[in-house]
This record gives C-alpha cells, sequence and structure tokens, in this order.
C-alpha cells in the first residue's frame, strides 16, 4: 500500500491510489491476509511503497488491483523496446524469480523459473520433468492433444463425464482422430490392439466423483493427462495422482490455466503450462521425449508461446507460497460456507450443485432456460448484489478477492445453471451475500417448478422405471 501520500508518477502521469487506515482493533485474519498480499506485490516495484495494513474489503480488493496496475504499466515501460520480433539487449530477460531468453515471435521460449509442483519432487531422484508454458491453459491442453494426434495419429481418451466443457469441446472437435469413452472400470486385455494411444484424462473441475480415475485398469492405459487448475499446485491430491501414476508406471502430463488460483485474485496475465513428469527406466516412457518435442513444436506453429511479461513476478518465494495457500483455503472455506447456507434455504441439493473442489458452486433454476434467459439472469443477479454494495461482480472465471457471478453449462444435469464463484471474504461478508442471494432468487420465482399435464408425468415415471 501506499503512504498517506498516494503518489506515484508511471509512464509520465501521477496516479492517486486510495489511502487505507486499520482500524483501532487488532487485525483479524482476513486484513492480515489481504496485507501480506499487498505487501507481495509492491515489493515488487522499482521502489516498494510503505505498507499499512487494510481496513475493509473494498479497500482491499481496489489496493490490490491499482498495485496491479501499476506493477504491470511499470513493467511494460521497463520492456517497451521488446516487440514480437525485437529481442532484449541482454542475453537473458527475468521477471522475479523467472528468467526468459527467446528469439523470433518466443517461437523458441526459454524459461527457467522454480518448479511448479513439489509432487513431482517427492515422486523421487529417478522421476525426470520438463515444463513448458502457454499462453493460456487452453492452449496447453490443446497443444499435448495436437502433439498426441501428431505422434500417435489416433487417440482415445477416458474422460469423466462432466469434465471442464471446453475441454470436452476441443476433443469432440477433433473426433476423427481422437475417441473419447467413459470413465469406466474395465478389464484388461491380455493382447489389446495397439493401433490407438489411450490416454487418461484427469479433471480437477469435475463436480464429483474425482477419484474414478482409478477405475479403469492401468493396463489398458498408456498415458496420464491431468488439468490441475481447481486445485493449488500443492495439493494432496495432485501429490496422490503423480504418485499413483508413476507408480503404475505411467508417465503424467500435468496442464495448468494459472490465471486462476496462482495470481493472488488480480489476473495478471494469460499462462498456462505443462509439465511432464516419467521415469526413464518405465518402458512406457520411452517415448516422451518426441512427445515434448511435438508439443513444443505445436506450441511454435500455433502460436500459443507465453508472453514474459504475464509471469507474476511476486510467485516463486516462500512467502508468495504461505499467502496464496492461505488465500486458497479461504476460498473453498467461504464456498462451503455459501453451499451450506443457500441449501438450507432454497431446497437443498436439487437447486444448489456442488463440486468437489469447492472453488464454486452452480444454482439450478427450477425449470430449464435457454442460453440468452439464463445469461441475463446471472446478470440480473449481479447487478442487484452489486447495488447494494456487496463485493460481487459478473465475471466468467474464479478465484478472485469478489464472489463471481455467471452462467455455466452443467455437464451432469445437461442444464444452463447460473454459477458462484466463492471468494476470499470475511465469514460475515459471505453470509450477507447468501441472504442477498436467497431474496432475489424467491423473489423472482426461480424454484418453481414447471406443472405438467398428468400424462406427461405418467409416462415419465414410467421411463425412469
Amino acid at each position: 500500500m501506499y503512504p498517506r501520500t498516494g503518489r506515484r508518477t508511471v509512464v509520465g502521469k501521477t496516479y492517486k491510489l486510495p489511502v487505507v487506515v486499520s482500524g483501532a482493533g487488532r487485525a483479524d485474519a482476513y486484513v492480515d491476509r489481504k496485507r501480506r498480499e499487498v505487501a507481495l506485490i509492491a515489493e515488487c516495484l522499482a521502489s516498494p511503497p510503505e505498507i499499512v495494513p487494510v481496513s475493509s474489503v473494498a479497500s482491499a480488493i481496489e489496493t490490490k488491483f491499482k498495485l496491479a496496475g501499476v506493477l504491470r504499466a511499470e513493467r511494460s515501460l521497463q520492456s517497451w523496446a521488446i516487440t514480437e520480433t525485437a529481442r532484449p539487449e541482454t542475453q537473458r530477460w527475468r521477471s522475479g524469480a523467472y528468467r526468459f531468453s527467446f528469439g523470433y515471435q518466443r517461437a523458441d521460449l526459454h524459461v527457467e523459473g522454480p518448479p511448479i509442483y513439489d509432487a513431482i519432487d517427492a515422486a523421487g531422484a529417478r522421476v525426470r520433468q520438463r515444463t513448458v508454458y502457454t499462453g493460456s491453459g487452453m492452449s496447453a491442453i490443446a497443444v499435448v492433444v495436437a502433439a498426441l494426434v501428431r505422434v500417435h495419429g489416433n487417440v482415445e481418451v477416458h474422460a469423466a463425464r462432466g469434465c471442464y466443457g471446453e475441454t470436452r469441446e476441443l476433443l469432440d472437435s477433433l473426433r476423427r482422430q481422437v475417441t473419447i469413452e467413459a470413465l469406466t472400470a474395465r478389464r484388461a486385455t491380455a493382447s489389446p490392439a495397439r493401433n490407438t494411444f489411450r490416454v487418461l484424462l484427469i479433471d480437477s473441475a469435475v463436480s464429483r466423483g474425482f477419484a474414478d480415475y482409478r477405475k479403469p485398469s492401468t493396463s489398458d492405459i498408456d498415458a496420464v493427462l491431468f488439468d490441475t487448475t481447481c486445485f493449488w499446485q500443492r495439493s494432496s491430491r495432485i501429490r496422490l495422482v503423480v504418485a499413483w501414476a508413476l507408480r503404475a508406471k505411467l508417465p503424467v502430463v500435468l496442464v495448468r490455466s494459472h490465471a486462476k488460483l496462482d495470481s493472488l485474485g488480480i489476473e495478471y496475465g494469460r499462462l498456462g503450462s505443462i509439465v511432464f513428469a516419467w521415469r526413464a527406466s518405465d518402458e512406457s516412457s520411452r517415448g516422451l521425449p518426441t512427445l515434448i518435442r511435438a508439443t513444443e513444436d505445436s506450441v511454435r506453429l500455433y502460436g500459443v508461446a507465453a508472453i514474459p511479461a504475464h509471469f507474476p513476478p511476486f510467485t516463486g518465494t516462500d512467502d508468495y507460497r504461505k499467502c496464496s495457500a492461505a488465500r486458497t483455503a479461504a476460498i473453498i472455506r467461504s464456498t462451503r460456507r455459501m453451499a451450506r447456507g443457500l441449501s438450507a434455504r432454497l431446497g437443498g441439493k436439487r437447486t444448489v450443485r456442488v463440486f468437489q473442489h469447492a472453488l464454486y458452486l452452480a444454482l439450478a433454476p427450477g425449470k430449464e432456460m435457454a442460453l440468452g434467459d439464463v445469461k441475463r439472469a446471472a446478470g440480473a443477479l449481479c447487478d442487484a448484489l452489486e447495488k447494494q454494495g456487496l463485493p460481487v461482480k459478473h465475471a466468467g472465471s474464479f478465484g478472485f478477492d469478489f464472489v463471481a457471478v455467471e452462467w455455466f453449462f452443467d455437464a451432469i444435469l445437461r442444464r444452463n445453471v447460473i454459477r458462484i464463484a466463492g471468494a476470499d471474504l470475511p465469514a460475515g461478508v459471505i453470509d450477507t451475500i447468501v441472504d442477498a442471494i436467497v431474496t432475489w432468487w424467491s423473489q423472482h420465482r426461480m424454484s418453481a417448478q414447471p406443472k405438467l399435464p398428468a400424462a406427461v408425468v405418467t409416462t415419465a415415471r414410467t421411463a425412469t422405471l
């Protein structure tokens, strides 16, 4: 946070940031978290400002975003001569804990930085890893799938129902070379046909049944593709999946969007990563170097290399990991609190859809809604909450310091719903938001069930039986 003068000149202009003064009482856990996060961001500036504790939710959110804006502006000013085709004068460019070297349009971008997952190091010294950064989480999974098709021709993906919608859309778009199989228990075949490469897709975004990745026989799988976006980098579930895959002598490819949980809620930049982990001694991993080269070629050919300016300079330290882990845990607590409050007052599981990662929940209207209608409903709900001065915004992502509202397609219900993404907020603020959602939902009769003719009801019951 800036001192009381509150002024700083950036690119020839003077910006005045809000002055925040802490209350007289002892700072609670929320204020302490925000103070440490603000300090991490501010310390990356050329002249770190004096930090004073934040005193409110609004000031914490505004201060973090404005500091992030100043930081991005300062970094842009420092690197103004680096374009898509011009190289920096130095051999290596730096952003916090990251070092970059690259040539024309970053096609050969090489990044040196802290490891993303400690789970790979914990798996043992014989485990090798290679990290490739991309411009987003979806581009990360897209170039991996493209590389698999390029190397193996036909790919069979075993995926749980309810995996991330755009991932499913990507796989469906490649249906001539990629087939999707349900994630069910199967017996290993003695001599399987080897004209198809078989991939087990594990998605942290599924609503339930995350552990179902253990259902197929490992003899039916050639590699594991794991989207970790909805788990903190040091989540025990990431550690369990990596250990399970390597124990089964399967190579594992971890893909991630870093704009969600890894940027302290400010979406510092679009950034994705691919981490390959394998044991060279495993027979199933012998072709992995070829797959890595094909993935790097796909990054180059599709023009989805990461942008150095999008690497948050405040990451990669112990202080950052502590702050980010605490913040993620607070988001999970808030989302679960919202789920309990909404379930108790809106009809339970029929209306409130919970997800195993606890980063967001979904509210299912009593009747099916067309896409345009559910979009308008999400916007109206958000507007109503914002007018009450609540920290709620219309946003299509999650992991913020404010509650995010957006429409969502529920792959299990096969219906459009309204997604409510929890946030790192005090419990009292969360309870107030729950009250406001319940009021709006009831006023608009969103839980009302349509009345069906008796013949239709009878037919439906017969079909169910």
